[in-house]
């Protein structure tokens, strides 16, 4: 962990100290009392319905050698320990994890997008890991939070970084740019994730594209160029840009594509490299994730063989196109979360792995906003057209996709209001050899359907 003198405190956030009492160094930096151990440097963070200056006590009690307030109480004076007063101490922990990044001269590789990030991060540090010692984004720390906690992780044994940048609104990845400062940026997609909030695929684009902005002269821009929205990307880089995708134009390019329940295989030109590439997850979009993380692994320098390693270990995350065998049965776990590119993809995914029935499980899209009846609504149109067996829905966000799939001339439809109802349904449809999809949105939890099928409540 990040380790600190006081004095660094000082120059990294411009604090001033409550009272003098030397030079004090920190083992780490922490805003949850929970988390504290002896030596920490405590930062009391304002919520809406928290006070972290209400913990500051309890944080110097349980080993904390110093803390960061943006609010004087008298308790804090006397303190036998450093007490740092700053203007915002969000800022000051996010200027503080800028300070010890600025210690490490290493790749650090980030990624954005509308969907996919995850995936093409954790396949970019699989590849990377043939040749460095790489530290990751954990979980889903991608934000104004999550990013400086990852940072402060970096030590003298990572020789390459790679952290996830989400936003929510215009300004956000600018700000995350500014804390992590990237030498790499890898904008993945830009589809209808937060159209709520931003309006437009034309905002999300724009707010995606300041990760590219944000690169200095040195950096890298790593671009799909089969989106119509990221391509042009190119022009708002100081920098280096590479397009990936399967056009002509793309710098690294896939072609004699397969994909099958074995996973993705293709022959990837890179450049002026050509060599085959095999990654063992299913869906047509990991071949995008595999070519971000070819572009990512050719610019810091790893051989064909490296990438060859790294994309064919890879196993994938849980709840993303997860494909599970149950008894005579097949699941796609796709219940992380759900958009409508992702959703469409999952669907499409099914009908080309299926060779007997296909039925899909499907929760609503959240964050759509007033786009929300027309985007489930084209959702209920594919699977109509992809010829399904079954589709069943669970929630009313999802009714318009049943609407849509009936209007559509679909017959085995169905409409379902909790998981338990949901797997029900499933049972009295499913027969040996089918192959299931489950997909939702993050608040629908249609993982839940997981333990519902393997027994512990429907025996399917």
């Amino acid at each position: 962990m990040a380790d600190f003198t006081s004095e660094e405190v000082q120059k990294a956030t411009g604090a001033r100290l409550l009272s003098s009492v030397g030079s004090v160094l920190f083992h780490d930096v922490c805003t949850d009392t929970r988390a504290v151990e002896k030596g920490s440097l405590f930062v009391a963070f304002k919520g809406t319905s928290f006070d972290g200056h209400d913990f500051v006590l309890k944080a110097l009690s349980s080993g904390a050698a110093g803390a960061v307030v943006s609010e004087l109480r008298p308790e804090y004076k006397g303190a036998a320990v450093p007490i740092f007063v700053v203007p915002d101490t969000l800022k000051a922990y996010q200027d503080l994890a800028r300070f010890h990044r600025r210690r490490f001269s290493i790749p650090v590789i980030a990624v954005t997008g509308s969907v996919g990030k995850t995936s093409t991060r954790n396949m970019i540090a699989a590849v990377l890991s043939k040749k460095y010692k790489v530290l990751q984004t954990e979980k889903n720390y991608n934000n104004e939070i999550g990013l400086p906690k990852t940072l402060f992780q970096l030590t003298a044994d990572h020789e390459a970084c790679v952290v996830e940048m989400g936003m929510r609104g215009l300004g956000q990845i600018a700000e995350l740019v500014d804390i992590g400062e990237p030498t790499i940026g890898v904008v993945t997609n830009v589809g209808k994730s937060h159209i709520e909030l931003l309006g437009s695929q034309e905002n999300i684009a724009k707010a995606k594209s300041e990760l590219v902005q944000g690169l200095d002269a040195n950096g890298t821009a790593i671009l799909n160029g089969d989106d119509p929205f990221v391509a042009p990307m190119q022009d708002l880089c100081q920098g280096r840009s590479i397009l990936y995708g399967t056009g002509e134009s793309a710098h690294i390019r896939a072609e004699n594509i397969v994909c099958d329940e074995k996973g993705v295989r293709f022959t990837c030109h890179c450049f002026d490299r050509t060599f085959d590439v095999s990654v063992p997850v299913i869906g047509r979009h990991n071949v995008y994730n595999a070519l971000a993380a070819i572009a990512a692994g050719y610019v810091t320098g790893l051989s064909d063989s490296e990438l060859q390693a790294g994309l064919s270990a890879y196993r994938g995350m849980a709840m993303r196109q997860e494909l599970l065998h149950l008894g005579p049965y097949t699941f796609i776990n796709d219940t992380y979360n759900a958009n409508p590119a992702s959703m469409a993809e999952a669907i499409r995914t099914l009908d080309l792995l299926t060779k007997g029935r296909k039925i899909a499980v499907l929760g609503g899209m959240g964050e759509l906003g007033d786009w929300a009846k027309d985007e489930h609504r084209a959702i209920g149109r594919l699977v109509a057209d992809m010829k399904l067996d079954a589709l069943i829905t669970m929630g009313d966000l999802a009714d318009d996709i049943a609407l849509a799939a009936r209007e559509a001339g679909m017959e085995a439809v169905y409409t379902t209001t909790t998981h338990e109802e949901a797997a029900r349904q499933l049972k009295t449809l499913i027969r040996h050899g089918d192959t299931v999809l489950l997909k939702g949105s993050r608040s629908f939890a249609m993982e839940k359907y997981c333990p519902i099928l393997k027994g512990s409540n429907v025996n399917v």
